[in-house]
C-alpha cells in the first residue's frame, strides 16, 4: 500500500509524451479509418455492435447493457494503442485531426462523454469548461463503481481518449471529481488507487499536473505516506494563483508614490522576488523582475522628486537667480563700469552652458526673469 504502481507510471508517462517511436500507418483514404467511420454513423462498432447513433440512443440509461457489454469502450473512446477488443482498430494521428475537423463527429464524441458520466452517476453541467457535479442517482451508480474494478480502466481511457481529442479542459475535471470523491468525501474507497495511480497521470499540463497532485497531497491520509510526488517540493509548492497574487503585490509596491527611486525601488524587487522564490519549484510560473515597471518607477520619481537630482537643479537655479538680483539690485541707479559688466556676462554664459548640460530649466520665464533683472548685460 506504500509503494506506487510504477507499472502504471511509465505507462501514463508513453502517453503523455505521445507515444515515443510508434509507428502507424497513415491511410491516405478516409474510408480505411476505421474509428471516423464509426463516428460518422457508417459502420457499426465490431463484434455484434451497433451504429454509434442508435448507440447513444438506446443505451442512455440501459446500465445494465453498459456493465456488461466490453466491446463498444473502445470504439467510442479510442486510443493510439491496441486493448482488449481485437476488433478495435488503433486510433491514428490522421484520424485525430479528421475527428476534430468533423462538427458532426465531435458533437457524437461529446454525446458518448455524457452517455458514460451518465452510468457513472455524474452529469456535465457546462460543455465549455467541462463542469461536473453528481448527477441525482449517484449514490446508486457510485455503488456500481465500487463494485466493478473494471470500470477504473474505463475511466482511464476515456481521460486519454479526452486528451488526444483536444479536451484537456474535460480531463482536469473530472481527475479533480474522483480525487475528491475518493480523497475528501471517501465516497469511493475502490477507485482512490487507481485515481492515484492512473487517472491523475493522464494531464499532459505539467503544471495542472502539479496542481492536482498537490491537491491530492493535501487530503490524503496520512500525509507522510503520499507516494505520488516528493515531500519537500509538495511542502514548498505554492500554486500559480497564491504566487500570481505575491507578483501582484510586489507590483504594487513599486507602483506606491513616495520618495524612492534607484537603489529603494531595487530593494523592494529583490525582496519581492525572493519572498516568490521561496513559495518553492513545484509551480512552473518563476516570477523575473520587470524591467519597465522599474523604468516606469523611475521616471515617476524623477518627476516628483524623489532622487534629489532635480530638486537640486531647481534650487541652484533659484539661488542663483537670487545671487544675481541681489548684484543687480546694489549696481542699480549706478552706471556699470565695463570690466562689471563682462563679469557678470562670463557669469551668465558660465550659468547657461551649466543650464544645457543638466537639461531644461524648470520654467522657460527663468531667463526672461534673469535678463530683466542685469538688464542689458544678458543682451
Amino acid at each position: 500500500a506504500g509503494r506506487r504502481n510504477w507499472d502504471a507510471a511509465k505507462d501514463l508517462q508513453r502517453y503523455r509524451h505521445h507515444y515515443p517511436g510508434l509507428i502507424e500507418s497513415e491511410n491516405e483514404e478516409e474510408e480505411e479509418m476505421w474509428n471516423l467511420s464509426f463516428y460518422k454513423n457508417e459502420i457499426c462498432f465490431l463484434p455484434r455492435g451497433l451504429h454509434i447513433e442508435t448507440l447513444l440512443e438506446s443505451w442512455w440509461d440501459n446500465y445494465e447493457v453498459l456493465e456488461e457489454n466490453h466491446s463498444y469502450i473502445q470504439w467510442l473512446f479510442p486510443l493510439r494503442e491496441y486493448g482488449m477488443n481485437w476488433r478495435a482498430k488503433p486510433l491514428t494521428c490522421q484520424e485525430i485531426q479528421a475527428f476534430k475537423k468533423s462538427e458532426e463527429v465531435m458533437q457524437r464524441f461529446i454525446r458518448a462523454y455524457q452517455l458514460m458520466l451518465r452510468f457513472y452517476g455524474i452529469i456535465l453541467i457546462n460543455e465549455k469548461t467541462g463542469e461536473l457535479k453528481r448527477a441525482e442517482n449517484w449514490a446508486e451508480r457510485f455503488q456500481n463503481l465500487n463494485r466493478f474494478s473494471h470500470n477504473n480502466l474505463r475511466i482511464t481511457r476515456i481521460l486519454k481518449c479526452l486528451g488526444e481529442m483536444g479536451y484537456e479542459h474535460y480531463q482536469v475535471h473530472l481527475v479533480k471529481f474522483f480525487l475528491r470523491e475518493t480523497l475528501v468525501k471517501e465516497t469511493l474507497p475502490n477507485v482512490k488507487r487507481s485515481a492515484l495511480d492512473y487517472f491523475l497521470f493522464t494531464i499532459r499540463s505539467k503544471r495542472k499536473r502539479r496542481e492536482l497532485v498537490h491537491y491530492a497531497w493535501q487530503h490524503f491520509k496520512p500525509r507522510g505516506s503520499f507516494v505520488w510526488g516528493p515531500q519537500d517540493k509538495l511542502l514548498k509548492y505554492r500554486a500559480r494563483s497564491a504566487r500570481s497574487q505575491l507578483h501582484k503585490k510586489a507590483e504594487d509596491k513599486q507602483e506606491t508614490p513616495g520618495k524612492k527611486c534607484d537603489d529603494s525601488v531595487e530593494k523592494d524587487q529583490n525582496r519581492s522576488l525572493e519572498e516568490e522564490q521561496k513559495a518553492g519549484e513545484a509551480a512552473d510560473l518563476q516570477p523575473k523582475a520587470d524591467d519597465e515597471a522599474v523604468k516606469e518607477k523611475l521616471s515617476e520619481c524623477v518627476l516628483k522628486g524623489g532622487d534629489g537630482e532635480e530638486e537640486k537643479e531647481v534650487s541652484l537655479t533659484q539661488q542663483e537667480e537670487k545671487d544675481l538680483n541681489s548684484e543687480a539690485e546694489e549696481g542699480q541707479g549706478t552706471a556699470e563700469n565695463d570690466c562689471t559688466k563682462e563679469s557678470k556676462k562670463r557669469k551668465l554664459d558660465a550659468n547657461m552652458a551649466d543650464a544645457k548640460k543638466s537639461g531644461p530649466l524648470k520654467s522657460p520665464t527663468d531667463i526672461e526673469n534673469i535678463s530683466r533683472n542685469l538688464g542689458e548685460c544678458a543682451i
